[in-house]
């Protein structure tokens, strides 16, 4: 399959994804929590508060995934099955119960920053196609996720964190962009 059928499958499946992802999220908002009330203190010094108290995270015994290959993504049938320790879906992420750690919790509001920063259509045309392009760990936002926590699990954040996501979510969009049709 070329890369033009593939971009046509992820716009036919974005409405049964994100109706999947909506109606995820109303199911657990009675479980949902601020960011902000789990007691990690390091995060306050690298996320705005409004972000933290606004942000929810729903503890598991077993993280969501959607079922991709239902709606015709039979290309991530094999993440569907991935033990994940947590996954964010716009403004709200899952944390399996054993990994709930300030570590993750900054992973996954890094992921907060990108949807909010390119909405939920074009987040999930951005993070499909870097894994589709790049595999898991290598997709773009990944990388940028998992760079980021590495920095903060040495206690070397970049200044002004924020608007670096920002930045680097707005140039990965540019470099994507094209290729989904937008």
């Amino acid at each position: 399959m070329n890369g033009s059928e593939i971009i046509k499958k992820f716009h036919s499946a974005l409405p049964g994804v994100t109706k999947w992802i909506e109606d995820l999220l109303a199911a657990h908002q009675a479980e949902a929590t601020a960011v902000g009330s789990h007691g990690f203190t390091r995060l306050r010094h690298y996320f705005p508060d409004k972000i933290l108290q606004e942000t929810k995270v729903v503890i598991v015994a077993a993280v969501p995934f959607p079922p991709l290959s239902h709606f015709g993504l039979e290309e991530f049938s094999a993440m569907e099955h991935m033990p994940l320790a947590g996954i964010t879906y716009n403004d709200t992420f899952f944390v399996h119960e054993r990994c709930k750690t300030e570590s993750l919790f900054f992973h996954e509001l890094v992921h907060v920053v990108q949807w909010a920063r390119l909405g939920t259509e074009n987040f999930l045309l951005v993070y499909g196609v870097g894994i589709i392009q790049f595999g898991y760990e290598y997709s773009p936002f990944e990388q940028m996720a998992y760079s980021l926590q590495r920095n903060f699990d040495r206690g070397n954040v970049p200044e002004k964190l924020f608007e670096l996501i920002q930045q680097e979510t707005d140039a990965i969009w540019r470099q994507v962009a094209p290729v989904v049709g937008k």
